[in-house]
């Protein structure tokens, strides 16, 4: 979507000023200057869910009980799915709000933050009234224990309260991310994840807690919208008509459709793994899978922090200097990501298995094989994508992302049945992986032929920093497992050594990333004027 009459922000400004002799070096810099902080303060947001999550797996496994904890992850799997399939809306709220951030346009925001909000409210209660007829068939078909359904059936009743405070959550979130508040983001999310942390450990004893549970989600959900709608209150005005006129809306749902084809992939490569597991096999083993998962999306995520910062830049970079704007912000950030995330994908795709062991013991060994087979994808999927994806969603097409990622689904979806025959749980995993590998070699290729995307070859020294880091993480993981010590504080000691490997890599592949600023301006062809599908 492109504005008629674009209002840039300050940086994208001064990026108008510079002298054309200067642009290239001039746009390094800033670039690296104004994103650092914001990637940061991001991370903070984005990780204190995870580290939550991380910290507090052991002392709800130890104080629910395995049978109970499969559940309550099932419930989370149930959630997760509900919240990618919302028609998209969620996924395409960040780059509209950077949109009307970047025009100025608090109105605009306001109708989208009402739009958003009645839809969630809509979706929650069509959810509730389908659990209220489902709910027994679904705790029969997924092999709950007998003394266990009642509690189940009263968990998936909240699913509908839950879903529309998640989504309303998410696009809170959204609001401060599209205008750069990602200090203020931190905050938010950092207090919410704490508060709820504390009341899981004062409250959830032994015993039937899991509808308490659900209670303390939606309350780490509501503080986190109720949070981030106050603090982003100075972006918005409400005024009447109070949603979107029907243009925004034809040009809000044709990007949102497509997103949601790719969201649904992500249900299809992910979640439905869950799914097959809890079919095939007594519902503890969810949990198992669970952990591992887990484990695996937490460290992808870690270079998924830097999304919200590089989606908003790039977007208001293409609001005010159009497509060669965005294509030189890629040729900017590209070289870098992908020799960096490469790196740090090897080396805790290498020690994961071990690190799994450290914290819940050896007997969830199959949880760490699930996350190392799931994180080696994750890896080449976020190196080779990461930066795509963004500037496929901030210049409005997102089509080809759904392609790629529909790729990813035919192929994950043709190899689980034989993979799953031959190496059982793993196999389920290791056919999404294999599948979203092949999907992101793809979306390489479409983002080429769409505007001259290109790669560098990876610096000389990647070889040389990478192996000997990965080494360096596994033996420090083997001695620290050798110690017999399981959970949380053992899992940092183990962490260590990972972060030992990874800052030696760094300072073996830095020179060769800031040596040559030169070699970054990769000459760019036309892009071509190919409609996304």
């Amino acid at each position: 979507m492109r504005p008629r009459h674009p209002v840039g922000n300050e940086s994208a400004g001064k990026a108008e000023q510079a002298a054309p002799g200067t642009a290239g070096r001039s746009d390094r810099d800033r670039t690296a200057r104004g994103l650092l902080p914001s990637v940061g303060f991001s991370a903070v947001a984005q990780a204190a869910p995870l580290l939550t999550n991380l910290v507090l797996t052991p002392y709800l496994i130890r104080h629910l009980g395995l049978d109970r904890f499969g559940v309550w992850s099932l419930v989370l799997v149930f959630l997760a799915t509900l919240t990618v399939l919302d028609g998209g809306v969620g996924a395409s709220l960040a780059r509209f709000h950077a949109y009307h951030a970047a025009r100025g346009d608090r109105e605009g925001a306001g109708r989208l933050v009402t739009g958003a909000l009645v839809l969630f409210v809509a979706l929650g209660v069509v959810v509730t009234g389908l659990c209220l007829l489902l709910a027994p068939m679904l705790t029969s078909a997924v092999d709950v224990p007998p003394q266990l359904r009642e509690e189940a059936g009263l968990l998936l009743l909240a699913l509908g309260p839950l879903l529309t405070l998640a989504l309303a959550s998410n696009s809170a979130t959204a609001l401060l991310q599209a205008n750069a508040r990602f200090r203020t983001l931190a905050g938010v999310s950092g207090g919410s994840c704490l508060a709820y942390a504390v009341a899981v450990v004062v409250l959830i004893d032994q015993g039937a807690d899991l509808p308490l549970l659900a209670v303390l989600a939606a309350g780490r959900y509501l503080l986190v919208t109720v949070g981030g709608l106050v603090a982003g209150a100075r972006h918005v005005r409400i005024r009447r008509p109070l949603l979107p006129p029907r243009v925004e809306l034809r040009e809000f749902w044709h990007y949102a459709v497509r997103m949601q084809l790719s969201g649904f992939t992500v249900f299809l490569n992910g979640e439905i793994d869950a799914l097959v597991v809890a079919a095939l096999l007594p519902v503890r083993y969810v949990g198992i899978y669970a952990a591992g998962y887990q484990v695996a999306n937490a460290l992808r995520s870690l270079p998924l922090y830097a999304f919200p910062p590089i989606l908003t830049r790039m977007t208001h970079v293409f609001t005010v200097r159009g497509l060669a704007g965005a294509v030189r912000e890629f040729h900017v950030l590209q070289p870098r990501w992908l020799p960096a995330v490469l790196t740090y994908g090897v080396v805790t795709t290498a020690a994961v298995g071990l690190a799994v062991q450290v914290w819940l013991g050896p007997a969830l060994a199959l949880s760490g094989a699930v996350a190392a087979v799931l994180l080696s994808g994750y890896s080449v999927q976020v190196a080779l994508t990461g930066i795509r994806t963004c500037f496929v969603r901030a210049i409005g097409r997102p089509g080809y992302e759904t392609r790629y990622s529909w790729c990813s689904t035919v192929i994950n979806l043709a190899l689980t049945v034989p993979l799953t025959l031959m190496f059982g749980v793993v196999g389920v995993v290791l056919a999404t992986s294999v599948g979203i590998m092949a999907g992101s070699v793809y979306f390489v290729v479409l983002c080429r032929r769409l505007a001259g995307l290109r790669e560098r070859r990876l610096p000389r020294r990647w070889l040389l920093a990478t192996l000997p880091a990965a080494l360096v993480a596994v033996l420090g993981n083997l001695l620290v497992l050798r110690l017999g010590l399981h959970g949380v504080l053992p899992l940092l000691l183990a962490g260590l050594p990972v972060l030992a490997g990874l800052a030696a890599a760094t300072a073996l592949l830095l020179p060769e990333l800031t040596a040559h600023p030169a070699a970054e301006t990769t000459p760019e062809r036309s892009p071509q004027k190919e409609e996304a599908p």
